[in-house]
C-alpha cells in the first residue's frame, strides 16, 4: 500500500469517525456531571455546603473578574434553588442533544455558554485549571464546525447505548441486591481514583433492577423505531415528556421511580425519545471529502 493510499484511508476513516466521536465525548462531559447537582437545595443545608453551593462559594471566596463575586453573593447564592434547576436543566438539555446528535448547533452554542459561565466562576478557585475551561469551549466550538456533516443518532443505535448502559448499571451494582441498598454498593468502580471510579460512580447510578428496566426500554425503543411515522414520533415525545417529569422529581434519594435511579436516568430516557422524534434532522453530504477527492480524481484520470 502506498503512501497516498494510506493517507486516503486515514482521512477517510477519520472524516467518518473523528466529528461523531467528538460529539459523544462532549455528551459524555456533561452527563457525568449530572448527578451530583442535587435539588432542591444544591448541596446547601443549615450545618453544610457542598457540592453546587460549594462551587458557588469557591467563585465568592476567589473572584474571576471585577464584580464576579458581588453577583455570585448577592444574586446567585441567595437563589441558588433557582440557578441550580437553570444548571441541571441546562447540563441535562446538552447530554441530550449531543448523545442523541439532535440540533447540534443549539448543543455548540449552549456549550460555549455554560463552559464560559462555569470558567467565569470558578477558574481562580483552588485546584482549578483554568484551562480546562477554555478547552470545554474549544470542544463545543468543534461541534459546530461537526454539525453539517454529522446526522442524528438512529433510534437503533440510541436503543443498543440505553441497553448498554442498563446492562452496565446491573452488573455494577450486582453486590447491592435486585433494587440496591441505598447506599450506591458497587461492584466495580470502588476504588479513590478519578479514572475509572469517579466516573463510574457518577455515571452508572443504579441496581440491578434499573439496568433491567432500562433494557426493556431499549427494546421498546427498537420496536417503535420499525413503526409508522406517527406513532414513533408520538412515542418518542412520550418518553421526552416522561423524562422531564423525571428530572422535575430528582431529589436526594434519586429520582421518582427509585432504584437508585438519578439525573443520568432522565436524561438517556429523554436522549432515546428524541431520536425517535423526526424533527431537527440535520443532512450530511453523501460522500465523504476523502471519497470526494478520490471520485474526482478518477474522473480526471
Amino acid at each position: 500500500m502506498n503512501p497516498s493510499e494510506i493517507r486516503r484511508r486515514v482521512d477517510d476513516l477519520s472524516t467518518r469517525w473523528v466529528p461523531a466521536t467528538v460529539v459523544v465525548l462532549a455528551g459524555l462531559l456533561w452527563l457525568s456531571n449530572l448527578n451530583w447537582k442535587v435539588p432542591p437545595g444544591f448541596g446547601e443545608s443549615a450545618d453544610r455546603c457542598s457540592g453546587l453551593c460549594r462551587f458557588v462559594q469557591a467563585g465568592i471566596d476567589h473572584p474571576v473578574v471585577p464584580g464576579s463575586g458581588w453577583v455570585l453573593d448577592n444574586i446567585v447564592q441567595p437563589q441558588l434553588g433557582v440557578f441550580g434547576y437553570i444548571t441541571l436543566l441546562a447540563e441535562a438539555v446538552l447530554s441530550v442533544l449531543l448523545i442523541s446528535r439532535r440540533h447540534l448547533r443549539v448543543a455548540a452554542a449552549l456549550g460555549v455558554a455554560q463552559s464560559l459561565a462555569i470558567g467565569l466562576t470558578v477558574a481562580n478557585a483552588p485546584d482549578e485549571w483554568y484551562w480546562a475551561y477554555l478547552v470545554m469551549i474549544g470542544l463545543h466550538l468543534a461541534v459546530l464546525g461537526f454539525a453539517p456533516v454529522l446526522r442524528p443518532a438512529s433510534s437503533k443505535a440510541m436503543a443498543v447505548l440505553v441497553a448498554t448502559y442498563g446492562i452496565v448499571v446491573a452488573v455494577t451494582h450486582a453486590e447491592a441486591g435486585f433494587t440496591g441498598d441505598g447506599n450506591r454498593t458497587w461492584t466495580l468502580f470502588t476504588g479513590g481514583n478519578d479514572v475509572p471510579d469517579e466516573f463510574g460512580r457518577g455515571t452508572f447510578t443504579g441496581s440491578v433492577a434499573l439496568g433491567l428496566l432500562l433494557v426493556v426500554l431499549a427494546v421498546a425503543v427498537w420496536l417503535l423505531s420499525g413503526a409508522a411515522d406517527r406513532t414513533r414520533t408520538t412515542g418518542g415525545w412520550i418518553l421526552v415528556g416522561v423524562a422531564v417529569v423525571l428530572l422535575f422529581t430528582y431529589h436526594g434519594s434519586g429520582l421518582a421511580i427509585g432504584l437508585g435511579s438519578r439525573a443520568v436516568t432522565a436524561t438517556l430516557v429523554a436522549a432515546a425519545g428524541l431520536s425517535l422524534t423526526a424533527t431537527g434532522t440535520p443532512t450530511r453530504p453523501a460522500t465523504t471529502p476523502a471519497r470526494q477527492s478520490q471520485a474526482a480524481g478518477s474522473r480526471a484520470a
